[in-house]
């Protein structure tokens, strides 16, 4: 990905942490490094490079999540007729329990639909369309690491780590935002591919 960056990490003591160890980049960016205290991943933002929807670049993701913009134009993905936001699920990027309705893949408009099941073979083999009335942030996607002889070692990833779970953030890298969808609704969407 032409904009994936390798990450310099390194543990190094902070008072506010479980343990005393938090889990920075070894050049240190105190007014960019951190949402809410856990450390986020650096990417170029060029806009060059291939799509690859799985690897999606966190700078646009989250600005697309903070304001409901459509993830392949870029333009709003609020229907002006309800003030509702479309958004197209898959089994990969959403999960469903009794309490959370949570998703990492940021709204796609109804113009965009049909192109996104065209690109993205995810959204061909899963996908169901909804209206949201809004979102709230819930966290974040994250790798988590532990000290290691030789540097920071990485023990799990893609890792849902929310915004009340304290005692992970300074062990996380987070990749990308997630949210709750609150009143989701089955939409009139456009899902057929048209080939």
């Amino acid at each position: 990905m032409a904009e994936a960056v390798y990450q310099q990490l390194i543990f190094r003591r902070h008072a506010g942490s479980e343990g005393g160890m938090r889990l920075e980049h070894v050049n240190v960016n105190p007014r960019t490094d951190w949402r809410r205290g856990i450390l986020l991943g650096r990417v170029h933002d060029t806009m060059r490079g291939d799509p690859m929807w799985r690897m999606l670049n966190h700078k646009r993701q989250w600005t697309m999540m903070r304001k409901n913009l459509c993830q392949v134009c870029r333009r709003s993905a609020v229907i002006p007729e309800t003030g509702r936001i479309s958004y197209v699920v898959t089994k990969t990027n959403f999960v469903a329990s009794e309490v959370d309705r949570l998703t990492n893949a940021p709204p796609t408009c109804r113009d965009c639909i049909r192109l996104s099941l065209q690109w993205c073979p995810q959204l061909q083999n899963s996908s169901t369309a909804y209206t949201v009335g809004r979102t709230d942030p819930a966290g974040v996607l994250a790798d988590l690491f532990r000290p290691g002889v030789l540097g920071p070692v990485r023990e799990a990833k893609n890792v849902f780590v929310g915004w009340d779970e304290f005692a992970r953030h300074p062990v996380a890298l987070a990749k990308q935002m997630v949210v709750h969808l609150v009143d989701m609704q089955a939409a009139d969407l456009p899902l057929a591919v048209t080939r």
